[in-house]
């Protein structure tokens, strides 16, 4: 009875989300301002049916109702009761019904968090939230639908992927989802300020904390989708360019370069054709990459189903998403495109630049990724693109992306004279340059170019956001400024985590070591400093599986009587369901790297193939994921003190920009 219930729920969320759309744009057409009011209520319904609908799924799998044929395919009676949970996004349909859940969720914030302000733009804003969720409603009920009865009931389940039994599977997801779907409310008010009669200038502030929000929310779930590959896959890789991780990477640069923008178009009214578009088209990449995981197109680890019917349906829906908002870009956007004067020497300009090589770092992600796809469809064969062309084209676009961003926090608004920049510059980029000869000559003993290229640009990137932040706080002591404190350090923080992640990306692909062997009780083997002694072997029973786990010691070499450094305990576990078996590999994590083990095939009673890594530095680059969302979080904590201080003195920009638009002639406006 349970998913009946939640399929009911399912539909007349559906039904509600299409009346929260219909009703809002007839009251905009009829001039009905009391129509509009009912966005905020049909929100709300659907929120709390589609999530009524979740909860009763997830009921479903902990009571273990086979006669569902998807909990029938995800899951077991010996499952865990977390992973029973996480199953409920663990396969295509509920992965689906969890992307409606966190779509109606970030229209319902939004509901509540604007229903003080503009209220005619901000139920279209709603509108089109809606008609989003109704559009995937409709398409979980008709090509993945959750709640489908089985005939006849079987036994037992099938188990959950064993891949997906993990940690990760309970984090990753729900994160990756909350990010491609939070750029749906940045979609939804650039296309919302498409549809007004007047502008409304303050869309861009409105829609920063939103992007802000969906931005650190795909930060943390592509970190974790990462730190899963690394500690669950067994191979030891952090990024391995593979479709599904291009798909999540595609909308993190585009948004990266929309969070800035809106900046600029918040503060100067410039950009704003930049703003629009990068809304519209980080949402696509979003879709995009839900189209990816789900289609087969491209094979992945990662992929949920290899069902093209499906995935030739959500190309539609992005076709249509896609359309629609280009269209309406190209008839209305001129609204929006006030004089804007500012020299090659100024932020706008730094940020301009910077979102274009982003763009193009975009783009190149977007041929690697499809191009065999098209070359096949195109009947011309098979061809592998694979890690050699993404390194190649976008570890050089990137360095160029780090230079600007030094340059960028540098620069002041408006322009800024040549002398004065290469004054501000002078210092931070000697320091940089000399550090990084210097450490790069510590780690190599010698001068390795890319090495040094590295630390020189985390170096460019650290000093100089610490140096704009130094002169801001000069400023506001000299000319009494106030606020901004609170973002220029997100700034700050979220620059330094790039800078890590740098760091730890170039040290780990350059100093990793690594070797494979035959090891049994008693073997020994030794890599760099580390002499590594298999100990036993020990055989264990879990709840949905058995595992050969080895010890190893980890003792320092050349040293006869060195202590015990860590004992590591890979495993070989083999899931009797599902008739796989799956490597976990043993990890300790030391100040300077990881060491990494991972069982392979039995070679014997007694024997293993093993395969011993070290990974210097390599947790840096999560950690740098870590400080970049920290700089998200304090940036959006800042704009509650810009709102009150909003609310009491009017913007200057904002009354200038207006004041603009209404001397503005009717046929210049067009």
């Amino acid at each position: 009875m349970l998913p009946e219930i939640a399929h009911f729920s399912l539909i007349l969320a559906t039904v509600l989300a299409l009346f929260g759309t219909v009703i809002p744009v007839l009251g905009v057409v009829r001039s009905r301002q009391d129509w509009l009011r009912y966005a905020w209520p049909f929100s709300y319904c659907c929120f709390g049916l589609i999530a009524l609908s979740t909860v009763l799924l997830g009921w479903s799998f902990l009571l273990d109702d086979f006669s569902v044929r998807y909990i029938a395919q995800h899951s077991n009676s010996q499952l865990p009761m977390f992973f029973k949970l996480a199953a409920v996004w663990g396969g295509h349909e509920g992965s689906l019904l969890f992307w409606v859940l966190a779509l109606s969720g970030w229209t319902v914030a939004v509901a509540r968090c604007c229903r003080e302000r503009d209220e005619d733009y901000f139920s279209r804003v709603l509108a089109i939230l809606m008609l989003l969720v109704f559009i995937f409603g409709v398409f979980v009920l008709l090509a993945s639908n959750p709640f489908v009865r089985m005939m006849p009931v079987p036994l037992e389940g099938r188990d959950l992927n064993p891949m997906l039994q993990d940690i990760g599977l309970i984090l990753h997801p729900p994160m990756l989802y909350l990010g491609y779907v939070g750029f749906a409310v940045s979609f939804a008010f650039a296309t919302a300020a498409l549809t007004t009669r007047e502008p409304v200038t303050q869309w861009a502030a409105w829609c920063r904390p939103w992007t802000l929000g969906a931005w650190i929310c795909l930060t943390a779930g592509i970190g974790l989708g990462s730190w899963w590959a690394y500690y669950e896959l067994g191979w030891g890789g952090w990024w391995f360019w593979d479709p599904v991780e291009n798909a999540s990477l595609m909308p993190w640069l585009t948004g990266t370069a929309l969070v800035h923008a809106l900046l600029i178009t918040a503060f100067r009214q410039a950009l704003v054709g930049w703003s629009l578009l990068l809304a519209i088209f980080t949402f696509s990449l979003s879709v995009l990459g839900t189209f990816v995981v789900r289609s087969g197109v491209l094979t992945s680890v990662h992929a949920f189903a290899v069902d093209p019917a499906r995935g030739l349906a959500l190309l539609a829906i992005l076709s249509l998403i896609l359309i629609v908002a280009l269209v309406l870009f190209a008839l209305r956007a001129e609204r929006y495109f006030f004089p804007a004067q500012f020299g090659l020497c100024s932020k706008e300009a730094m940020v301009l630049i910077g979102n274009s090589l982003l763009a193009v770092v975009t783009l190149t992600v977007l041929l690697g990724t499809f191009y065999p796809m098209v070359f096949q469809a195109l009947g011309l064969g098979n061809i592998s693109v694979g890690a050699p062309y993404f390194n190649a084209m976008f570890i050089p676009l990137s360095f160029l992306v780090f230079t600007v961003m030094g340059f960028g926090v540098l620069i002041r608004w408006h322009k800024l004279s040549s002398e004065a920049l290469i004054v501000r510059a002078l210092a931070p980029m000697s320091v940089s340059v000399v550090m990084g000869v210097a450490l790069s000559v510590l780690f190599e003993h010698g001068v390795n170019l890319t090495v040094c290229l590295a630390f020189s640009t985390a170096l460019w990137v650290s000093i100089t956001a610490v140096q704009a932040m130094l002169l801001r706080l000069r400023a506001r002591k000299t000319k009494q400024l106030k606020g901004g404190g609170i973002r220029q350090l997100g700034m700050v923080i979220a620059h330094l985590g790039v800078a890590v992640s740098i760091i730890g990306a170039v040290l780990v692909s350059h100093y990793e070591e690594e070797i494979s062997g035959r090891m049994g009780p008693g073997d020994l083997l030794s890599l760099g400093h580390y002499q590594f002694i298999y100990d036993e072997t020990a055989l264990l029973i879990g709840p949905n599986y058995t595992a050969e786990q080895a010890r190893i010691q980890v003792r320092k070499n050349h040293e006869p009587d060195a202590q015990i450094l860590a004992v590591i305990t890979p495993e070989r576990r083999h899931y009797s369901v599902r008739t796989q078996t799956m490597s976990e590999p043993g990890i300790h994590a030391f100040w300077h790297g990881d060491v990494y083990i991972s069982l392979g095939e039995k070679l014997n009673r007694t024997d293993y193939a093993v395969r011993i890594q070290y990974k210097p530095f390599i947790r840096w680059l999560w950690l740098g994921g870590l400080l970049m969302m920290a700089g998200g979080i304090l940036a959006i904590c800042s704009f509650r003190r810009q709102r009150a201080a909003h609310r009491q003195t009017p913007s200057p920009v904002l009354n200038q920009t207006i004041c603009v638009w209404q001397s503005v002639s009717g046929d210049e406006r067009r």
